[in-house]
């Protein structure tokens, strides 16, 4: 991981702030860049041209571009033949989600349904072994939950058939 590291900065070097003007990030073999569309355009090339030299090769078909709906056509425009997918929804980026309102609840509401079908599952084994459900409940389940708590903001409503999962057993629901 130190040798890919160092490897990347040199890549960080070409694609650099000043000479791109796109604000980035990197995490591991995950870049994210943030700007006006001709500049992310141009980062987008130089990576292209200079990251496979350094056994970084950008796979266009995972990479998106998340834009707002007035710059929609734009984007399709200037992104066209490159192979990026372009969107005015949203992604899920690193374990959490960035696009519109709508996006944010589809993505929350997906992540519920599975954790509520956990949290049951968890429940129907805790009548024979309580221990090792407290356990997976505990040093499991509720972190994946903090994390998406912790990045996602404002998706409180979002988590309430989650809570009803918790405090009230499914035969006590229906």
């Amino acid at each position: 991981m130190a040798m890919y590291a160092l490897g990347m900065s040199v890549l960080q070097d070409v694609i650099a702030f000043e000479k791109t003007k796109v604000k980035q990030v990197a995490y591991a073999d995950d870049l994210s860049g943030a700007g006006k569309l001709q500049d992310l355009s141009h980062w987008w090339e130089l990576i292209q041209a200079n990251g496979p030299t350094i056994g970084y090769t950008p796979n266009a078909a995972k990479s998106f571009l998340i834009v707002k709906p007035e710059h929609y056509d734009g984007a399709v425009n200037i992104f066209s033949g490159s192979g990026v997918v372009v969107t005015k929804e949203g992604q899920r980026h690193l374990g959490a989600v960035i696009g519109t309102e709508e996006y944010k609840k589809e993505y929350v509401g997906e992540k519920v349904s599975e954790w509520v079908h956990e949290v049951e599952v968890l429940s129907a084994m805790a009548k024979t072994e309580p221990h090792a459900a407290y356990a997976a409940y505990t040093h499991g389940l509720q972190h994946r939950w903090n994390f998406v708590m912790r990045t996602i903001p404002d998706i409180s409503p979002l988590l309430r058939p989650l809570e009803e999962s918790i405090r009230t057993p499914s035969y006590q629901r229906y």
